[in-house]
């Protein structure tokens, strides 16, 4: 990689507010000091730039074009802070040699075709796997000990024992092995359960007691208590659960998504969940985000909705940091980067 004279400014943009950072400045901003500070100190080369949504909206454009992008980008749906599909465009000149992405998943970048082949592209992979890990375990629990109903008893003034389940024994299916999936079920052995993982090929992944290749999907899906969805949305995963895959799970059995809403078919699960083919679904991931107020997820039972922020941390910003720092060092050396998506897989 030829990234110029040791004696060239290196041009690093930060653009958009990572999802679910929880003190953004009043002004779009997020990088603290101690942020700025962590990245100048990888090199004197480096002259920082922070862009927000805003900013690039009313026409505004760095003083200098990016070499390396960190960016929290919406893909073709804007969200929030982060940086519109227009939007980015602006920030993908010639000079841009690096993207870092804040989000784990990536294939709402990746649809946008925005990205020259030149380009590196890394995700942020692990940064939010223990925040997400406690929310799988905390849906368990949610379902497992009736909270819903236990809540609703309580503001009705309603005093009645409900039948709970222990979850000792019980088994939890992860679709997906990576740094989430293993960190979910690390937690889900503290409690006893039997842990089963899926992944493109049947090879052993730390804390799972057994693992499924993809194509074996029906027979994991089959054995489970509880499905986690945490895989990455792919051309592979896009639909992946549909009408056959949720008839293959147990009447009792119960589904949590924390990855991408496209990965499920929301037809078949709507329709699954009121008939009572699975016992209902715990969703942090939907096809559209907001989900619209005349969307029946809103209203049925068994189905609970939250806002795609399962992974909420104090540590979000910090922990995102620390990941491109350590990549930044590496670009900086003319290293390999860790993290590194393979376009051709979309993760």
């Amino acid at each position: 990689m030829n990234l110029g004279k040791s004696s060239d400014k290196l041009s690093v943009v930060v653009a958009g507010v990572p999802r679910s950072y929880q003190n953004p400045f009043a002004d779009g901003r997020w990088l603290t000091d101690d942020h700025i500070a962590r990245i100048k100190n990888i090199s004197p080369r480096i002259s920082l730039t922070h862009m927000t949504e805003n900013e690039l909206l009313c026409g505004d454009l760095p003083p200098h074009t990016a070499d390396v992008l960190l960016i929290e980008a919406s893909g073709d749906e804007p969200y929030g802070d982060e940086i519109s599909a227009p939007n980015m465009a602006k920030l993908l000149t010639p000079n841009l040699k690096w993207i870092q992405s804040c989000s784990s998943g990536v294939g709402h970048i990746l649809d946008l075709e925005l990205i020259d082949a030149g380009v590196q592209l890394t995700n942020a992979a692990g940064v939010h796997a223990d925040a997400l890990a406690e929310s799988i375990l905390a849906a368990i629990l949610f379902r497992a000990k009736n909270l819903r109903q236990r809540i609703d008893n309580q503001n009705n003034k309603v005093w009645q024992e409900l039948h709970c389940t222990e979850l000792t024994g019980q088994t939890l299916t992860i679709i997906g092995t990576g740094k989430i999936g293993v960190e979910a079920a690390r937690r889900a052995k503290a409690f006893g359960m039997c842990t089963v993982g899926i992944r493109s090929t049947a090879i052993p992944a730390e804390h799972f007691d057994d693992v499924y290749a993809q194509k074996d999907l029906l027979q994991a899906l089959a054995v489970a208590d509880f499905v986690v969805i945490a895989c990455p949305l792919t051309n592979e995963t896009r639909g992946m659960i549909g009408a056959r895959e949720l008839a293959s799970m147990k009447p009792s059995s119960y589904l949590i998504n924390i990855a991408r809403g496209k990965i499920i078919d929301d037809d078949a699960l709507l329709s699954a969940v009121t008939s009572g083919q699975i016992s209902g679904t715990f969703l942090d991931a939907l096809t559209e985000e907001p989900l619209p107020k005349s969307h029946p997820f809103w209203d049925t039972p068994g189905i609970t909705v939250i806002p795609h922020d399962s992974h909420s941390s104090p540590k979000i910003g910090d922990n995102i940091i620390t990941v491109f720092t350590e990549n930044l060092r590496r670009f900086v050396a003319g290293a390999r980067l860790f993290n590194q998506v393979d376009v051709s897989k979309g993760y």
